[in-house]
């Protein structure tokens, strides 16, 4: 058999990147040992993950830094005489790998500051250079550091040139041919080694936030991928604690904050649990662009969404529910840490600076927590958010579930979503006995409007013309039976469930992500259109065999306030420190914050009743409406000035207040260590 031939060029390319990868490795073994003391016994069995997860961002960077070198070396594939830069090249690898020792040696010295892996935020320190420059002076050995990286650029510009050396001893006389296929290989291992995982998407950020615990999250994390993946979002850390406290004092009475703190910018709100807490089921229904306009609680007459309507009619129905944003991630975002995701770079979820935050659903200690979708939670990097903050919550994602297959982009099924949700919740319960808090994803309400070959009997609507379905809040006939499917499927979850163990003792919570634009809209008045309100109005319904008293709550209300109400609901007690408040608690001053991302500058608003308070930006063109009349774009500041007075100071003061608190909602010490 004849041997395989591989060129010294592929030969030094890959030996530069291994001993690069070793290198790293190394350097991640060190920084656990120096700070070992973070590192406590009941999160020993979680290091296995974090160097199995570490050693491919260790990967990804060895890969990075061996591009240019990857470069030459092909070029001098196809042209020896590429050979006489060699000192240029040996010169540039004792430079790069300087750098890459230098961003060590920061984040080494960071983390030992303030405990927190280097970021990009650390470039804010060159505002003040010079009291940066005498701060690190006369708190770390510089001279021994400088040196030690003279030493390390050093020993890397003779290993570059013992390689290339090497690379260059022989001449390998192959052809074009062989030569072009191992750069295609190279290429391709090189890809894939970057892209870190076998999934849709590829590794992130968030797959180090695979635990509770701070320090095994930060020794997940390599110093060089983090700085360049929170580069842009500390460049758009805006937040403003003097505008925040500006309208502390509107903000803290409109929170009910328990002892009102500006200067310290305290929000926190405790609430004792009743005489006789509930220990119900909490299963939290994030139903694909439920929109309000386009349901049955709108188009009665194309009923779209008869299960929802019926379900709603013995249920506990809000009829003003507002998300705060028209965005499935940032809705995740808002209802799971009760902040407004007013970021204007991506979203939060996306945000390696926000990453660690309270939640309150973390109070129900007692409780196994779940998170179910059908494709992967690394979509918009919510694994993240919910791995992090959601005490030791199962993660079930595309590829991890026994049954289902995979439907189109979204990954399965909502069908085969619900029935695997429904049978791993019924099993772990009756093993483990207790109660359950569990967040189910929707996600097959979207183009390609894809109607899977198993439906549970499902049938295609086909009387309704485009030319109605426009004029009734839908793009075409398929969105419309798009959403009738997703409904068919809600009705086939409830069937499932009923039929088990758990369910005469669980809330389910449902609710629409957000909203979705239609232009004509007939079915709706026409402010809500004109002023976009129809992007964020959805139905919530609290239902199930615990609800004992159906009503309808008329009282405006907004997706923050999710967790809060079903706290209130269980008689559990909780803190917060975010903007959700419980919408069937004591009495407060309803509203729901509207933050509209997609457009530029970013209208931001307030709805209150009938009213509809919208300013451009922060001191753009503003007005007060009631959006449901005939004369919705009449601007009623002048005629009800301390309304509108009033509800601006609302607005602006819960969009400050909202950046102040995405990077101020940290969780309490005591939960690192669960």
């Amino acid at each position: 058999m004849k041997k395989m031939f591989i060129p010294r060029w592929i030969k030094a390319y890959a030996l530069f990147i291994l001993t690069n990868w070793l290198v790293f490795g190394l350097l991640r073994v060190v920084f656990m040992y120096v700070y070992r003391g973070a590192l406590t016994p009941e999160h020993y069995h979680e290091l296995w993950k974090t160097f199995y997860i570490g050693a491919k961002f260790d990967a990804r960077l060895a890969c990075a830094v061996a591009i240019p070198l990857g470069i030459y070396l092909t070029v001098y594939a196809f042209w020896h005489k590429a050979s006489h830069i060699k000192k240029v090249i040996c010169w540039l690898y004792g430079f790069i790998s300087a750098a890459v020792m230098l961003t060590y040696c920061v984040d080494f010295a960071h983390y030992a500051y303030i405990s927190m892996r280097v970021t990009a935020s650390v470039f804010s320190y060159t505002e003040n250079a010079l009291i940066s420059a005498q701060m690190m002076w006369e708190t770390y050995p510089l001279v021994w550091i400088l040196i030690g990286l003279l030493v390390w650029g050093t020993i890397n510009y003779f290993f570059t040139k013992k390689l290339l050396t090497y690379t260059f001893a022989q001449d390998d006389k192959y052809r074009w041919k062989g030569n072009l296929a191992w750069f295609l290989t190279g290429v391709l291992l090189t890809g894939a080694l970057m892209f870190g995982q076998i999934s849709q998407y590829p590794l992130r950020w968030s797959n180090a936030y695979h635990s509770t615990n701070n320090f095994i999250c930060n020794l997940t994390l390599n110093p060089v991928i983090n700085l360049v993946d929170t580069y842009r979002f500390a460049q758009s850390k805006d937040y403003d604690a003097e505008q925040a406290r500006k309208y502390y004092p509107e903000i803290a009475k409109y929170l009910q904050v328990d002892h009102p703190d500006a200067a310290a910018l305290n929000y926190e709100r405790s609430f004792a649990s009743s005489a006789h807490p509930h220990n119900y089921n909490v299963v939290l229904i994030f139903m694909e662009s439920l929109a309000w306009n386009k349901s049955s609680f709108t188009n009665p007459d194309l009923n779209p969404t008869p299960f929802t309507k019926e379900l709603a009619d013995k249920s506990i129905l809000f009829t003003n529910f507002f998300t705060p944003t028209s965005a499935t991630a940032r809705a995740v975002f808002a209802t799971v840490t009760g902040i407004p995701d007013v970021s204007n770079v991506k979203t939060s979820s996306r945000n390696p600076l926000v990453v660690d935050q309270h939640v309150v659903a973390n109070a129900l200690t007692d409780y196994e927590k779940y998170y179910f979708i059908g494709g992967s939670s690394s979509w918009g990097n919510i694994r993240g958010i919910l791995e992090h903050n959601l005490s030791n919550v199962h993660m079930y994602e595309e590829g991890k579930y026994e049954n289902g297959h995979r439907n189109d982009v979204w990954g399965m099924s909502d069908l085969d979503l619900f029935r695997e949700a429904n049978r791993i919740l019924e099993k772990d319960q009756q093993e483990s006995g207790k109660p359950f808090f569990a967040i189910i994803q929707t996600a097959g309400y979207h183009r390609p409007y894809t109607i899977p070959a198993d439906n549970a009997g499902f049938v295609v609507d086909t009387k309704l013309t485009d030319e109605k379905a426009k004029k009734r809040s839908f793009v075409s006939v398929d969105e419309y039976n798009s959403l009738r499917l997703s409904d068919h499927f809600l009705r086939e979850f409830f069937r499932l469930a009923s039929q088990s163990n758990y369910y005469k003792n669980t809330l389910f919570v449902i609710f629409g992500d957000h909203g979705l634009a239609a232009p004509e809209s007939e079915n709706m008045p026409r402010g809500y259109v004109e002023w976009n309100l129809i992007n964020h109005q959805v139905p919530l319904i609290l239902a199930g065999p615990v609800v004992k008293e159906p009503r309808v709550i008329k009282q405006t209300a907004s997706q923050v306030d999710i967790l809060p109400t079903v706290m209130g609901f269980l008689g559990r007690g909780y803190m917060t420190r975010t903007i959700g408040r419980d919408a069937l608690g004591k009495q407060h001053e309803p509203g729901a914050f509207i933050y509209a991302w997609a457009q530029d500058p970013h209208p931001i608003g307030f709805v209150q009743g009938e009213y509809y308070y919208q300013i451009l930006g922060t001191d753009g063109k503003d007005g007060l409406y009631k959006f449901g009349a005939p004369d919705f774009n009449r601007d009623l500041s002048k005629e009800q000035p301390e309304r509108f007075t009033h509800m601006k100071n609302l607005t602006l003061g819960l969009y400050e207040t909202s950046k102040y608190l995405l990077y101020n909602n940290q969780k309490p010490n005591e939960a690192d260590t669960k």
